[in-house]
């Protein structure tokens, strides 16, 4: 009977889509279409788009390099912008474009993950301040986890070659680190707990995705049969709550500080003092996971691919991770000298790509951008991400894989702040821009290096008998591609 529910409701969804795509379409006519412009052309090129959105917003970056263009998906038009445009995003103010409103509308938090989430995002402050001022000390438990789960989950014996699943590899080890310091030890090695993490970026996404053919005030009818919400939350407080009950009889007792007291993400949460329910602390930490976890090992995977595929970087990039981290250890100073390995991971980042559409707002008034083209209220944009990266006014050789670009880019131009990993500006739009630029990109850059130096230092890797390429299109994301594998052993010349 539920199924018949959402078939209708859906089918009702459907309709009011199309009516709300022509109704938009009339607003952005004065701007140029990539495909069709007609009500079921442009379908067709949004289906396209699941698969193909790089050559399609590549297409359009080519043709209208000078200016915007827009692009159909199955709900809504929208308008890409392009390098020249960064600025004009970085200017605005969030009652402007609005990078949450935007987020809002692909991921629908409200009902993957409660309106809690939306109405009081505390978590975010907490990352900007807490997990970024703490990476020193959080480092060496986010190391040692590392180390432990790289080691289990290849499960390697001595001398032995491993064909493995690249993706399905970092995001069990990308999972656990992080939660390392999101919820600490042990339950970061529960392998409920991963599993749940681990499947949540994909849930979300899809949910997010049947919630945005509904009109708004049909979403909460529809959010009972498109999302588990629920259930993840009451999975995941079972895991939370015993350990929040004994936290908050230490806080009780010893007040704010006491011997062995927790210096993970849960913990500063709860020394906010605004949500104590294991339910509510579970959907905050799933939000945290989403952020973090997904982007981490997306980048993490693509770096592994390029690597096996240039092994003529392994003994350089090996002899840097033995020399500092020889010599300093695994600490917050020695990554910062790992100069090529973040040169490496920043190349990878340029050239395989997190999405076609990044950098996403929604117009919440009218705008006119400073080339004079006019944004409408309502109208939904991304900057074409992937193209800026491959522009050759911007990078020289833009499509050529060049681990030490970054590095030659600072010698040349005297910038070292500039070509960091965590580095951000028009031409480097990664980790996002503006007001909205990505808070926890400083523990992902240590998670990168850490996760990137612990493979090279200890292990020998190299391609398969089959190539894959290292990512693929799905819709405006770019993600590691789950089919890649690579060989590993570990290293016999220790």
């Amino acid at each position: 009977m539920a199924n018949i529910y959402l078939v209708v409701v859906v089918s009702i969804a459907l309709i009011v889509a199309c009516v709300y795509r022509a109704s938009g379409l009339r607003k952005l006519n004065h701007i140029p279409s990539v495909g069709s412009s007609g009500l079921l052309g442009s379908y067709w090129t949004a289906f396209k788009s699941l698969t193909n959105s790089s050559k399609i917003v590549q297409e359009g970056y080519n043709k209208y390099r000078a200016g915007a263009f827009k692009v159909p998906n199955l709900g809504h038009w929208v308008v890409v912008l392009n390098y020249d445009h960064v600025d004009d995003i970085i200017r605005a103010s969030d009652k402007e474009l609005s990078f949450h409103a935007a987020i809002e509308d692909y991921v629908r938090p409200v009902y993957t993950f409660g309106p809690q989430i939306i109405h009081d995002a505390y978590h975010y402050s907490i990352m900007k301040s807490q997990l970024t001022h703490n990476l020193s000390a959080i480092l060496p438990d986010v190391a040692d986890e590392i180390a432990v789960a790289i080691d289990e989950t290849l499960d390697l014996t001595d001398n032995e070659w491993k064909c493995v699943l690249v993706l399905e590899i970092v995001e069990k080890v990308a999972c656990r680190a992080g939660n390392r310091a999101f919820i600490g030890y042990p339950l970061c090695r529960d392998s409920d707990w991963i599993d749940l993490n681990m499947q949540l970026t994909n849930a979300v996404i899809k949910e997010g995705l049947i919630l945005s053919l509904f009109p708004k005030f049909m979403m909460p009818l529809a959010a009972r049969f498109a999302t588990k919400t629920a259930d993840r939350v009451k999975r995941g407080a079972r895991h939370l709550s015993p350990i929040i009950m004994e936290r908050l009889r230490h806080m009780r007792e010893f007040g704010e500080k006491w011997n062995d007291k927790p210096d993970d993400f849960l913990q500063w949460c709860l020394d906010e003092g605004k949500e104590t329910s294991a339910d509510l602390l579970a959907a905050r930490m799933f939000a945290i996971n989403f952020a973090a976890t997904h982007t981490t090992s997306n980048t993490f995977a693509q770096a592994l691919y390029c690597i096996a595929a240039y092994p003529q970087y392994i003994q350089p990039l090996r002899e840097e991770v033995q020399t500092i981290i020889g010599s300093d250890g695994w600490t917050k100073e020695a990554l910062a000298k790992l100069q090529k390995v973040e040169s490496f991971l920043k190349e990878t980042q340029r050239f395989e790509g997190n999405a076609s559409l990044g950098v996403k707002r929604r117009a919440l008034k009218n705008v006119t951008l400073s080339d004079g083209t006019f944004i409408p209220k309502g109208t939904y944009l991304s900057v074409a991400s992937h193209a800026v990266h491959h522009d050759p006014r911007i990078y020289e050789d833009p499509n050529v894989f060049d681990p030490y670009r970054y590095i030659k880019l600072r010698d040349e131009q005297g910038d070292s702040s500039r070509y960091q990993l965590v580095a951000v500006g028009p031409e480097s739009l990664m980790f996002g821009i503006g007001k909205a630029v990505c808070p926890g990109r400083f523990f992902a850059a240590m998670m990168l290096k850490l996760m990137f130096a612990h493979i090279i230092l200890s292990y020998d890797l190299k391609l398969g008998s089959i190539s894959y390429p290292a990512s693929v299109c799905i819709g405006p994301a770019i993600v590691a591609n789950p089919s890649a594998k690579i060989m590993l052993r570990r290293r016999c010349d220790e």
